[in-house]
């Protein structure tokens, strides 16, 4: 019973850490961006399973972050308030030739960012762009200005 406690101590620990820490592009990961994931999973694990090193309390860890995971889905479903604390709300940067900088600064983006997703796009200029906004998942989405 305790690694289930610990478990699921973790992943809502780890829920919390993830929001906070800000989005980041996944598409410009580098690689010490995936060292501090790899680290903070191996802090986890051992923080999970404490002394316990057997195959049951490591399946038992397992389904419990599985099963914590169902439920922070379920409600996201059922609760739109509870789906804007896990994963955040749309944001965004660029409107209409403007950079809103305090947005850019609390997601821990630099405009160098955007402007790459801007270019994946095809797009050369910032004045084709009408709308850059950040996702709940961190993705870029441009919104091209048609006129």
């Amino acid at each position: 019973m305790n690694v289930i406690i610990r478990a699921a101590a973790a992943y809502v620990f780890l829920l919390l850490t993830v929001r906070l820490v800000g989005r980041r592009l996944s598409s410009m990961l580098a690689p010490f961006d995936l060292v501090v994931l790899f680290l903070i999973g191996g802090a986890s694990l051992s923080a999970v399973l404490g002394e316990d090193r057997s195959l049951t309390g490591a399946f038992t860890a397992i389904g419990t972050i599985g099963m914590m995971h169902v439920l922070v889905s379920w409600g996201k479903s059922r609760s739109n308030w509870f789906g804007r604390i896990v994963d955040g709300t749309p944001v965004v940067v660029f409107e209409r030739g403007h950079w809103h900088d305090d947005r850019m600064k609390m997601l821990r983006l630099q405009k160098s960012d955007i402007m790459s997703a801007i270019r994946q796009r095809g797009l050369q200029r910032l004045e084709q762009v009408r709308y850059a906004i950040i996702e709940r998942d961190g993705k870029v989405s441009v919104v091209e200005d048609q006129e």
